[in-house]
């Protein structure tokens, strides 16, 4: 019996030993800093410079519009109407068999919104950010990306709302979007633009949403940064499964895409825990056999 309380003992230890000893991922990029630095970007240098690992799409407006399940149209005869609906870039990157991925955006839109007059319906209403649109594989995924919740605004006899959740919450089998702008006021270059209703993930995105330090003004409007960090496990991601990013903003006026991006697997707790289960199971073969020996 000693021996084998000394052998769970042992194994315990081990297996606490590998836990403790596994080193900790720092995380890939820093959320938070208002920078693109650390993502390889210099658009001090130039505003199309980029050395990133991460996948890139920049200005990408004259392009046409994209959206999973159609096909990109070549569309070069517009633009993104005021400077507040204009999407600069986007970055999309992972921990390589970590827990995340990373995503960062550069637009003019306030993060609370602006308030727009509208000559075509002759008053104002109020453009906020769209929500990211991501498919993984074919199953559609949503990340709340404004801070309005509820009712938006109301014209031409139509209700405007948004989904009731904060900033960063992640949704699944999302049973309504909605393009929150009258068409009369808006390029209307992808079908939807925020999400209304959904089932939500266990697991919240973090996103810091705030002035675009390195390159802080456009057409003499702010440029804002979004950075985000997303939980693989509330995607349900994992090795090999193609994912298709897609924002905008509440006008639709502007569209940026990212597709076929790569993912590696996420790290499970099995790989540490089973070699020490394995000793543990052979600690306590050989000490019955013993017992039966004797």
């Amino acid at each position: 019996m000693k021996i084998v309380k000394v052998a769970i003992v042992f194994a315990l230890s081990a297996l606490l030993l590998a836990i403790t000893t596994v080193p900790a991922s720092a995380d890939k990029y820093t959320v938070g800093d208002g920078s693109l630095q650390d993502w390889g970007v210099d658009w001090g240098a130039s505003q199309y410079m980029a050395n990133t690992p991460a996948v890139s799409v920049l200005e990408n407006y004259w392009l046409g519009p994209y959206y999973p399940g159609t096909k990109s149209t070549m569309d070069s005869g517009y633009g993104p109407g005021i400077e507040e609906c204009d999407i600069e870039a986007m970055y999309l990157d992972e921990d390589e068999n970590g827990p995340y991925i990373y995503i960062a955006i550069i637009t003019s839109m306030h993060p609370d919104g602006i308030t727009y007059y509208c000559p075509q319906i002759g008053k104002e209403i109020k453009l906020i950010p769209g929500d990211l649109r991501l498919e993984i594989d074919g199953v559609e995924y949503g990340v709340k990306l404004t801070n309005e919740a509820g009712f938006v605004g109301s014209w031409a006899g139509k209700s405007y709302d948004v989904v009731n959740e904060p900033r960063g919450t992640i949704f699944k089998e999302i049973t309504s979007w909605a393009l929150i702008c009258p068409s009369p006021c808006a390029q209307q270059r992808v079908p939807v633009s925020n999400i209304v209703s959904g089932t939500k993930c266990s697991g919240t995105a973090t996103i810091s949403y705030q002035i675009y330090g390195d390159w802080n003004e456009d057409r003499r409007k702010p440029n804002y940064l979004i950075e985000m960090k997303i939980p693989k496990s509330a995607l349900g991601i994992s090795a090999g499964k193609k994912v298709d990013v897609v924002a905008t903003q509440s006008c639709a006026n502007d569209v940026i895409t990212i597709r076929g991006f790569e993912c590696t697997d996420i790290p499970e707790f099995a790989t540490i825990a089973i070699p020490v289960v394995a000793i543990l199971g052979l600690f306590l073969f050989f000490n019955n056999r013993k017992r039966r020996e004797n």
